[in-house]
């Protein structure tokens, strides 16, 4: 029968090496190759066994058999011992190349290594043998049996123990698969056009694998037990495909408590109950070993084997130990496969405390710089110096019992003892706390790993009562909160328990929950949209239209651009055309009336689709080991089933080309120009340059033009500051500005020439600064992009500390241009609302008490509707000409 626990299986691989098993045909991948069919048998069993090998369970057991080459097996030698005249034993030429043992990646290089023979194998000898090999392996009945024939069917062979074969197939509950290279399907009569011993050998084995059917089927409910018979291109495509490992879980008991036992024990009721992961997280394949062969022990292999002992003691100890194990012959050196092999290890952690002393006292070091700068010789020899201190200081090893773990809070470590908390007192066992109805129910809340409940069978009350609360919450649509503790003095952890009534025959029922664990409020994280149909103004307002709402004709575009996207109709469009090619070429005219019962297609199926990342390390990992030079023989491109969702069909993409190119002309979408941000360099001072010229600044007329032939660029170095705009009789040379200058930029109102020569940095948060304001301001609104909410809040900052500030009416002028400038910009960019709400909040603080300059407000009545309140008239004006 088959394991119903992980592992437990046994398969025994028959490989036939007749010399027809050389011939090149076709690799069934269909990339045009010729690969000659002992080559393709070996792929397609070391595939079939690396799923035993990287699951490292020692109940998956694999035997390798080989026939049509060297004779190796114990009834050929049984036979021979009994009738030593026999010249022609019917066991010959069958090989035992693997005992039945734990999977392991030796096996697989015995397969690799296989050659053809030179004998033509018996199919049915090797089925005896490996039956034998079954008989004497120990085992019991809860193994799952199998064996697995590969032949091409081009050898004649003796057919006499066919009967005594299929006698102990049935009686021993052996599967057997016939895998045939080149075979026709069962479906279809043997091609007459094969040779004679290909149509004989084809024939026998359809013949062998229906009756042997017919027999076990009247012993047998499993569908698993029964023989099979196969083609070798379908079993070869099968076996290359990327599959998922599907476990069994180790089933667990525990108690699951209605009420509390300390309350009310009378109304408290117990259940035990059975549970086992129903699903759980796949995992890449981990780096469990690792292998380090020393550079000075490979370089003598290639030395002569006499010299190779005296120049390695490490070489001389691995070359005798191979010699004492016998895996040389006649004194052979080994080869660096065989004695790399030797000095791989697992890889294990270990972990090693030290603590550093740092002298208190010393002063920190410094980078010592000479008069002369920092020399290349001296750089090496101080930094050579660094490293030898540092090496000499001294290390303290702490023991991992003396370590106290600390909690980091702030800036600061908070030491605390392993018995500074006291564990949550709890009780192993599953408590229902409480019902509710399963439509209630997150979806995006069950995502964690889920379990398998149902009660333990061998309690008969446990039973009924599970049985009956299963019912009555399926009955009423509710699922049960459910608080469970692995072990006593465990951390709890939140679940739902969700019924499920399975009906898996005529007068049978299976009740069961599922268990999904619920995440506390720490993990939900809710993330909160403005609405796409309302638009609220900052005062409270809302708005019906508005260029970020979407108008009707928007919304229908996009509905149809959705349905147009549809993958499910894409995939039902592509099933009905292939059902109508079917339907052509066979010529069916009707006959399918059984349409309605099949299953509808979807795109994406779950059972189907694999993780790339895992499924292509694993297939990164069998190549390289199966492959004896990855440069000659890299590893090829993913298997297209991993790659199958990757990009959208083609058919859809040209669908939906004409409806997404009117959406992006409904939406009026354009591309962002990237951002550029202005590199600075920064150039040093050339030998001429460095000093001030004294004359110059000192000149009688400031304004004077520099003569023909002089160039009007100021210096690199000194800071180019244009004079004042005064009378020449009192004009004064300006100098560089000191930092700690009160005087405030709005009292100087520098001119636009000023602004573009000397930059301006605004305040913090801010981006206007307070002595070139309209040229920052335009400098955002045109080069930095969506900031003109920003721009115009921090604009109306500097006017009302320039108004404030300005010594008599010097900075109302400006004031006057900056409000225009905003309130131009505020109907542009539909910031109305800002705009109007910074006027009101002008007139409240100019008018307020305290405010220096209170006849600004005049002033700004006097420019009139440049820099008044936007009218709702305006707006929608404003709004149309946009649209």
């Amino acid at each position: 029968m088959p394991s119903d626990r992980a592992g437990y299986t046994l398969s025994v691989y028959a490989i036939d090496v007749s010399p027809s098993m050389g011939e090149e045909i076709a690799d069934p991948r269909g990339d045009g190759r010729k690969v000659s069919k002992l080559n393709l048998v070996k792929e397609y069993v070391a595939r079939k066994c690396e799923p035993k090998i990287s699951s490292g369970r020692k109940t998956e057991a694999v035997g390798i058999l080989s026939y049509g080459g060297r004779t190796n097996n114990q009834a050929n030698n049984a036979f021979v011992a009994q009738n030593p005249d026999d010249e022609d034993p019917p066991y010959a030429a069958v090989s035992c190349d693997v005992a039945i043992q734990t999977a392991k990646p030796k096996a697989v290089e015995v397969v690799m290594n296989l050659d053809v023979g030179e004998n033509e194998g018996n199919p049915v000898s090797a089925l005896m043998v490996a039956l034998d090999m079954i008989h004497v392996h120990k085992h019991t009945k809860s193994w799952a049996l199998e064996v697995v024939l590969i032949t091409d069917g081009e050898s004649s062979f003796r057919q006499e123990e066919y009967e005594e074969a299929m006698d102990r197939l049935d009686d021993m509950g052996v599967r057997l698969s016939v895998v045939g290279i080149n075979f026709q399907p069962l479906t279809e009569p043997v091609d007459k056009t094969k040779t004679r011993n290909k149509r004989l050998s084809e024939k026998f084995w359809r013949t062998f694998v229906s009756v042997l059917h017919e027999r076990m089927a009247k012993t047998t409910d499993s569908e698993e037990m029964l023989p099979s018979y196969e083609t070798f291109n379908e079993a070869l495509t099968d076996a290359r495909l990327p599959k998922a490992a599907v476990v069994n879980g180790t089933v667990s008991g525990i108690d699951l408590h209605i009420g509390s036992t300390d309350i009310d024990p009378e109304q408290a009721i117990t259940i035990p109950i059975k549970y086992s992961k129903a699903t759980m997280k796949a995992r890449p394949p981990t780096l469990s070993k690792a292998w380090k062969p020393a550079m000075d022990l490979q370089a003598p292999l290639h030395a002569k084997p006499s010299t190779q002992g005296a120049s390695n003691p490490l070489m001389s100890s691995l070359i005798h130990q191979s010699q004492s194990q016998s895996q040389t012959q006649h004194g052979e050196a080994p080869n660096a496969d065989d004695l790399a092999a030797m000095i791989s290890a697992d890889v294990k952690h270990h972990s090693t405390y030290v603590v550093k002393k740092v002298d208190a006292t010393a002063p920190p070091t410094t980078q010592p710089f000479g008069s002369q700068g920092l020399d290349g010789d001296y750089l090496d020899a101080f930094n050579a110096t660094q490293q030898a201190e540092e090496e000499e200081e001294e290390e303290e090893f702490v023991a991992k019992e003396d370590l106290v773990k600390a909690w980091r809070f702030g800036s600061t470590w908070v030491p605390m003892e392993a018995d500074t908390f006291e564990p949550l007192d709890t009780q192993k066992g599953v408590e229902i706390l409480g019902f509710f109805p399963k439509d209630a129910i997150k979806r995006h809340l069950l995502m964690g790993e889920v379990r398998f409940i149902w009660p333990d069978l061998t309690s008969p009350k446990a039973q009924i009562q599970f049985s009956s609360l299963v019912e009555g919450m399926e009955l009423r649509g509710m699922c049960a909160v459910v608080r469970w503790v692995l072990k006593d003095r465990a951390e709890p952890s939140i679940g739902l328990c969700v019924p499920s009534m399975d009906y898996p025959g005529e007068d049978k029922r299976l009740d069961y929950m599922f268990w999904v664990k619920l995440p506390f409020a720490e993990d939900e994280h809710n993330f909160w949209f403005p609405s796409l149909t309302t638009y609220k103004t900052s005062t409270g307002k809302v708005l019906t239209e508005h260029p970020l709402l979407p108008t009707e004709e928007q919304c229908e575009l996009m509905d149809e651009l959705v349905l147009s996207m549809d993958l499910d109709e894409y995939a039902k469009e592509e099933a009905r055309k292939a059902k109508a090619e079917r339907a052509e070429d066979e010529d069916m005219d009707g006959e399918d009336d059984d349409a309605d019962d099949e299953e509808t297609p979807t795109w994406f199926n779950t059972r189907d689709s694999y993780n790339p990342v895992i499924h292509r390390i694993k297939e990164a990992i069998f190549h390289a080991s199966l492959t004896q030079d990855l440069d000659a023989d890299p590893l090829g491109p993913p298997h297209p089933e991993l790659t199958k969702y990757f990009h959208t069909p083609k058919e859809i993409g040209e669908k939906v080309e004409d409806i997404s190119q009117r959406l992006k002309d409904a939406l009026d979408l354009k591309k962002v120009p990237p951002k550029t941000r202005k590199k600075v360099t920064k150039e040093g001072l050339r030998e001429d340059e460095g000093f001030i010229d004294i004359d110059e600044l000192f000149a009688d007329d400031a304004n004077e033009q520099p003569s023909k032939g002089e160039s009007s660029t100021p210096r690199k170095g000194v800071k180019a500051e244009p004079f004042s705009p005064a009378k020449p009789s009192q004009a004064k040379p300006r100098f560089i500005e000191d930092e700690d200058d009160e005087e405030s930029p709005a009292t100087r109102q520098p001119t636009s020439s000023q602004q573009k020569s000397t930059p301006s940095k605004p305040k913090p948060g801010r981006l206007v600064s307070n002595a070139a304001p309209l040229e920052d301001f335009h400098r955002l609104i045109d080069e930095e992009g969506d900031v003109f909410r920003k721009a115009i809040q921090d604009l109306g900052a500097v006017v009302k500390e320039n108004v404030e500030v300005s010594f008599s009416k010097q900075a109302f002028p400006l004031a006057i241009e900056c409000l225009k400038a905003m309130r131009e910009t505020a109907l542009t960019y539909e910031e109305v609302e800002t705009y109007n709400e910074y006027v009101d909040e002008l007139e409240t603080s100019v008018k307020a008490k305290g405010f220096k300059h209170k006849d600004f407000w005049n002033h700004f009545e006097k420019a009139g509707k440049e820099v008044s309140k936007i009218t709702e008239e305006e707006a929608q004006e404003a709004l149309g000409g946009y649209e």
